[in-house]
């Protein structure tokens, strides 16, 4: 009879390469140092992963950094003869075959009267304290393969945590999990009132754009980037820790070994990874629209603002030159003048009668038409004056607003149709880019939509779930910035905004990004078996 031995089979990937192996070769290649602990290895058909996050493998790099010999290497291998898998084969030792178990037991295989304190996966025989083998103090050898033991303790502990977490799949993701959610991010106090801060001050920093010039911008421009790179931190790290099993893990990620790499440009390239995902459609959109529509718009616009100017002198521009349209003032209060002694005169010289002026229609006086001319263009130009020194008055922003967007429905009404429906499928496909991002950590898996779409199809009704939860932080989110905004709005300020309510808004934006990143979290954990995901 032929006898075929079954091995784990690994995959690792180097240099743009999928390479096949087994566990005890990768062993091999991490003592050489060919296999590092940031090349991505997976088991079977389970996630990628970064090999040094595979528990298995830790020990032989802690081995490699220690400059120690290696663990010994053990495979869990099954016999199949004529096609039936057989159980893995039992080692006992001769001399007490009678007495030694064939199954996991209470009692040590080699002294029966002794309780068993350890077990090997390979031989599956249990042994007191004093009978495997130790290696380097922790790692307990089997006396009968030379396998690797397990402390009892640990593999009930082991076996526990299994069946909580089968249970919770059986359970399945739900609205309760939309409680544990918002409760979840007020476990880690302190993290969340240091998070909470610094998203206020990055926040607050983005108010500096209305000060103008290049460098209020770019710095307005690094507080949103820095902002987004904290909340998509904080995503990432949740989301791989609950996919994981991994549920008491603080939200925030530990900066015991800071890296620059792992925790602000990673962070930061996942974030345009999902943006780009989620809303990239959206932005060109807007684009197209800003080079082929407001272009127009806004021209049309400048010629209605001057038409009062315009009016008076055709061949000047609206607030084009402060010293000319104070020159038109003057000239108009000059005709003004010149035209009431005109009449004063022809009323002394007897030539108007006052028969005549008393039956005469009214007529409009030229004067104070010029009057109230001069009058609208001295407004005009001391708040013209005004919006440039210290910014446009929310009055003016919203006017221009409400202009801009009625011309851009009377000629753009197919780009609306087509924002709209590049809206629509950011909102729709946000939350699965934020979970690719985290349970991948992967830029380019993130940027991939097929990736994110089979996360969808995998989830099911889930993620319908996920997108209804969502939408209620938005609103939850909302009303709360409201309610602030309008009991602060005597701070409003033009050019930087309402900077108080600003600062208590971000707050709760950052308490409500936490609970997001643990919905996804839970979803993704009670998805684990259908999507696969390495824990």
């Amino acid at each position: 009879m032929d006898a075929a031995t079954n091995q784990e089979v690994w995959e690792v990937e180097a240099n743009n390469e999928v390479f096949s192996t087994s566990f005890a070769e990768m062993a091999a290649w991490i003592t050489q140092g060919s296999l590092l602990r940031i090349d991505r290895v997976r088991k079977g058909n389970l996630r990628w992963i970064e090999a040094g996050k595979v528990p298995s493998l830790v020990d032989f790099f802690n081995a490699k950094d220690a400059a120690e010999p290696p663990p010994p290497v053990i495979s869990t291998t099954t016999t199949e003869i004529l096609g039936v898998a057989q159980q893995p084969q039992q080692f006992v030792n001769p001399q007490i075959a009678v007495a030694a178990p064939t199954s996991v037991a209470d009692a040590c295989s080699m002294h029966p009267d002794a309780p068993a304190v350890y077990i090997c996966d390979t031989c599956g025989n249990s042994f007191c304290k004093a009978c495997p083998n130790s290696y380097g103090g922790t790692v307990k050898i089997c006396p009968f393969c030379g396998a690797m033991c397990k402390s009892l303790a640990q593999r009930e502990a082991n076996n526990g945590r299994k069946q909580v977490i089968q249970a919770s799949i059986n359970e399945g993701f739900g609205f309760g999990d939309f409680a544990k959610s918002i409760v979840y991010p007020f476990k880690f106090k302190a993290s969340l009132v240091m998070g909470a801060l610094m998203f206020m001050f990055f926040s607050i920093g983005q108010s500096v754009v209305g000060f103008g010039g290049i460098f209020m911008m770019f710095s307005a421009l690094i507080c949103f980037l820095l902002a987004n790179t904290l909340t998509f931190g904080i995503l990432a790290n949740t989301v791989e820790n609950f996919s994981q099993g991994k549920l008491r893990e603080n939200f925030m990620p530990s900066f015991d070994e800071f890296s620059l790499w792992d925790d602000v440009v990673h962070p930061f390239f996942l974030m345009i990874g999902v943006y780009i995902s989620s809303f990239g459609p959206f932005i060109v959109v807007v684009l197209i629209a800003v080079f082929w529509v407001m272009g127009p718009v806004k021209g049309e616009m400048n010629g209605i603002q001057s038409d009062a100017a315009r009016t008076i002198n055709p061949e000047l521009p609206y607030a084009a030159n402060a010293a000319k349209q104070s020159q038109q003032i003057r000239e108009l209060l000059n005709k003004q003048q010149e035209s009431q002694k005109t009449r004063i005169a022809e009323m002394e010289k007897g030539e108007v009668p006052q028969s005549s002026i008393a039956n005469r229609p009214p007529v409009v006086d030229e004067s104070e038409l010029n009057v109230q001319r001069a009058n609208e263009m001295i407004q005009q130009q001391q708040k013209a004056q005004l919006e440039a020194a210290v910014g446009k008055t929310p009055e003016t922003v919203a006017a221009e607003r409400q202009q801009m967007i009625q011309k851009f429905l009377d000629r753009g009404i197919l780009l609306l149709l087509l924002l709209g429906a590049a809206g629509l499928w950011g909102l729709f496909y946000f939350p699965a880019a934020c979970a690719v991002a985290g349970y991948t950590r992967s830029f380019t898996a993130t940027l991939n939509p097929t990736v994110g779409l089979d996360t969808i199809k995998r989830l099911g009704g889930d993620y319908v779930k996920i997108l209804l939860m969502g939408l209620a932080i938005a609103l939850m989110s909302g009303f709360i910035s409201g309610v602030i905004a309008a009991a602060l709005s005597a701070f409003d300020m033009p050019g930087v905004g309402n900077v108080p309510a600003r600062a208590i808004s971000s707050l709760f934006g950052f308490y409500f990004s936490v609970v997001f990143s643990c919905v996804i979290g839970f979803a993704l954990y009670k998805a684990s078996d259908r999507l696969k995901l390495f824990r």
